[in-house]
């Protein structure tokens, strides 16, 4: 059963694609995988100015074009205490405050979170009080291994 949270505004700086769940589910137009081996690859997480004292990766799922069916933005980067200063090639973005349902995903990654997501589609089909705000959702993966949340915006 996800928690329920209430989330205050913050910004993320990070590299982003455009892209959606139908195209990742077909190995061959997955984006998803490339765009986190150059997160790490390049260093990304080290050129990214202002970071606020927490080490999190940040999942930002945005500017969805309906709902889960269609195109979406991906940034992975992490929180910053300002976006004044966007390295060139990197994107900032803030997360709006509202209501989040925080979903665990425990085990080795990336099965735990595709496994995650699956039930997170379940659980919002079987429980319409709760309508998907498609506004901003995003996974952190903190320092622990094999231990990530999901939190989805809703109305």
């Amino acid at each position: 059963m996800p928690e329920l949270r209430i989330i205050n505004e913050f910004a993320v700086i990070g590299i982003g694609i455009r892209t959606s769940n139908a195209a990742e589910m077909t190995g061959s137009n997955a984006r998803i995988p490339g765009l986190w081996n150059d997160y790490f690859s390049a260093a990304v997480p080290a050129a990214i100015p202002n970071k606020k004292a927490d080490q999190s990766t940040f999942a930002v799922y945005t500017d969805y074009e309906s709902d889960h069916a269609g195109l979406y933005s991906l940034v992975l980067g992490r929180k910053v205490s300002s976006l004044d200063e966007i390295p060139d090639g990197m994107v900032g973005l803030k997360i709006p405050s509202g209501r989040y349902l925080a979903f665990s995903a425990d085990g080795p990654v990336p099965d735990a979170i595709v496994a995650a997501w699956r039930e997170i589609w379940t659980y919002f089909q079987e429980n319409p009080q709760h309508t998907r705000a498609y506004c901003s959702d995003f996974e952190v993966y903190g320092t622990a291994p094999d231990t990530a949340e999901i939190l989805i915006g809703i109305t």
